[in-house]
C-alpha cells in the first residue's frame, strides 16, 4: 500500500484543540482525494513532526478517524490506512441524531409514506432478476417464521433494505438502514404487546402487503408498487402505536 508522503503541510492554529483540528486536516485530506482508499498514513512520528503537535495528540486525532470509518489500523503494522467507504460510516451518527432528536412514530410514518412509496416505484422500474428474487426469498422466509415474531421483525426490516438496493439509489440504501434501527425497535416493542394470535394476524397482514409489494416490482408496474407501500405505511404507523 501507498504511503503519502509530502502531503501539504498545514500546522493546527493555536486556538482550537490540536487533536480535533488534526482530525479535521486529515479528514479533508480523505474527502478532497488527497489520500484515496488504499493509502497509508505518515507515520505517527511524521504527523508529529509536519504538524508540530505530540504523539498523544496525533494518536487522539486517529483514534477518531479511525471511529468515524475513515481510516484502520492493524497490531504490529506501520501507520494506519485510508478505508473504503461504508454505510457504517454514514448510518451510525444519522442513527444516533435520529434517536437523540426523539423522532415520534407519527413523524416517522408521515415520512415513510413518502420516502418509501418512492423507493418502490423506483424499484419496479430498475429491479433486475436477482433484485426480484431476493426479495421472494424475503418475503417466503417471512410466510416460515410468522410463529417466531423476533425473526419475523428482521425480516421485516430485510425486505424494505432489500427493495431500497433494488431501488438502485444509494441514498435510498443509506436512508432506509438509517431507519432500519428505529423501525426495527417499535415493530418488536409492538410485538411484545400482543397475543399469540394477534401476532399471527399481524404478520399475516404484513406479509399480504409486502407479496402486493412485490408484485407490482415483479411486473414493473411502478405506480402499483408506489400505491401498495403508501398503503403498507399507512397501516404500519397505525399499528405501531403502543
Amino acid at each position: 500500500m501507498p504511503e503519502k508522503a509530502n502531503m501539504t503541510a498545514q500546522a493546527p492554529s493555536a486556538g482550537k484543540r490540536a487533536a480535533e483540528e488534526i482530525y479535521d486536516i486529515l479528514r479533508e485530506r480523505i474527502l478532497s482525494g488527497e489520500l484515496t482508499p488504499g493509502d497509508r498514513l505518515p507515520s505517527e512520528r511524521a504527523l508529529m513532526v509536519e504538524l508540530q503537535r505530540s504523539r498523544p495528540t496525533i494518536r487522539e486525532a486517529l483514534r477518531r478517524l479511525e471511529q468515524g470509518g475513515y481510516i484502520t489500523t492493524a497490531q504490529g503494522t506501520s501507520g494506519a490506512v485510508v478505508c473504503q467507504p461504508s454505510l457504517q460510516a454514514a448510518e451510525e451518527p444519522l442513527q444516533d441524531i435520529i434517536r437523540l432528536g426523539g423522532v415520534t412514530l407519527r413523524e416517522l410514518s408521515e415520512y415513510r409514506q413518502s420516502n418509501d412509496a418512492t423507493i418502490a416505484g423506483w424499484a419496479a422500474k430498475r429491479a433486475t432478476a436477482e433484485d426480484v428474487a431476493a426479495l421472494e426469498e424475503c418475503v417466503a422466509q417471512q410466510e416460515r417464521v410468522m410463529e417466531n415474531f423476533e425473526q419475523f421483525v428482521e425480516l421485516d426490516v430485510l425486505f424494505h433494505s432489500t427493495l431500497a438496493r433494488a431501488s438502485d439509489n444509494q441514498v435510498a440504501v443509506i436512508v432506509t438502514e438509517v431507519l432500519a434501527g428505529v423501525e426495527r425497535e417499535s415493530l418488536h416493542q409492538k410485538m411484545q404487546t400482543l397475543s399469540p394470535d394477534e401476532r399471527q394476524t399481524m404478520c399475516h397482514y404484513i406479509v399480504t402487503q409486502h407479496r402486493q409489494i412485490l408484485e407490482a416490482v415483479r411486473r414493473g408496474d411502478s405506480r402499483a408498487a408506489r400505491a401498495a407501500m403508501a398503503a403498507h405505511t399507512r397501516s404500519a404507523g397505525r399499528d405501531l402505536r403502543l
